[in-house]
């Protein structure tokens, strides 16, 4: 909007557009000129169209400007109202914008999910699900760590100085062999065991490898699990035609319990998993119960519970020492 325009809008309301602050209404109070300089305009906020963008720590932040604030604006950034209604207040303007914006992502999020599940279907059709998964699995990463001793300890310690103990680790480590990588296990005294059965002793500060995909909750609570209760549960998600690949969300409490034992014996919770295909929605609640014992047997209590959205629901029940069957 150029000066001469502006003069007709007087004490009217105009479009602040203050990008990327976000979009405001505003009253033209005084046209602001000086020699050889753009013209500015000084407005009083009434409304806000439209939220700023997100930081760059993806949080939103409240409107720079509150109500009624007077602020001056380069007149380019302002133009005439085109709005057929305005809103009651500031405060209404305000939730608005938040509820538009809401509405908006559940619009992108519906027509994702049309598209996932078309591309599901399409993958299922043409026999690539398999070779899709296959492809994932062949290109995880491997986190490096730096091999130390420590008196009689032996340790890994990451770029992050994130130091991990070897004594009774169970990861599964890589180490660049003499003619291969290797894969295997750390047997202790610095020792690490491949599947083959060589042995390597690393120097210090030779490199070892942890696949990131041992961090994963659902990989850790899998591994966890005693071998019948996790044949069990894979025997249930079948009857689901669902498999492990198609886990979108894993809420695992136990994992949480046990970084934060301190020596506790006994554990007792719940863990939440969430499957998708392109047939539908299931949910698992598992219900567990750990007690880990010096002399005899440990105690454990595995209930799984399925929830599908077409109404399906099952619980598999399984003890330790106890025959096991579905509920």
């Amino acid at each position: 909007m150029d000066r001469i325009q502006a003069k007709r809008y007087m004490n009217q309301l105009l479009l602040i557009k203050d990008d990327p602050h976000g979009h405001f209404i505003g009253k033209l109070l005084e046209i602001i000129t000086e020699p050889k300089k753009p013209w500015r305009g000084k407005l009083k906020i009434k409304y806000i169209v439209k939220l700023g963008d997100p930081t760059a720590s993806e949080v939103i932040s409240t409107p720079n400007y509150k109500e009624n604030e007077i602020v001056e604006f380069a007149g380019n950034k302002l133009a005439p109202l085109s709005l057929a209604k305005l809103p009651e207040s500031y405060d209404h303007s305000h939730a608005n914008v938040i509820a538009d914006r809401l509405a908006a992502i559940f619009k992108e999020q519906k027509e994702l999910q049309i598209e996932e599940n078309q591309l599901l279907v399409y993958l299922k059709n043409e026999n690539l699900d398999r070779l899709l998964h296959t492809a994932a699995n062949e290109n995880h990463e491997h986190i490096p760590y730096v091999f130390y001793e420590s008196g009689s300890r032996f340790l890994l310690i990451d770029e992050h100085e994130t130091t991990l103990d070897l004594a009774d680790c169970p990861f599964e480590f890589k180490w660049r062999g003499k003619k291969k990588d290797m894969l295997g296990y750390y047997v202790g005294e610095g020792i690490f065991r491949s599947h083959d059965g060589e042995e390597y002793r690393p120097s210090e500060g030779e490199i070892i490898y942890i696949d990131k995909m041992q961090f994963d909750p659902y990989f850790i609570l899998q591994n966890e699990l005693d071998p019948s209760s996790l044949e069990l549960f894979e025997v249930t998600l079948k009857d689901y035609q669902i498999d492990h690949k198609d886990l979108i969300d894993c809420h695992n409490s136990l994992l949480l319990q046990l970084l934060q034992s301190n020596g506790q014996k006994s554990f007792k919770g719940v863990n939440f998993l969430t499957y998708r295909t392109h047939t539908g929605q299931t949910i698992v609640q598992h219900h567990y119960e750990r007690t880990l014992n010096e002399d005899a047997s440990d105690h454990v209590f595995d209930r799984y519970e399925f929830t599908s959205d077409n109404g399906k629901r099952s619980v598999v029940t399984y003890v330790s020492n106890i025959s096991n069957k579905p509920t």
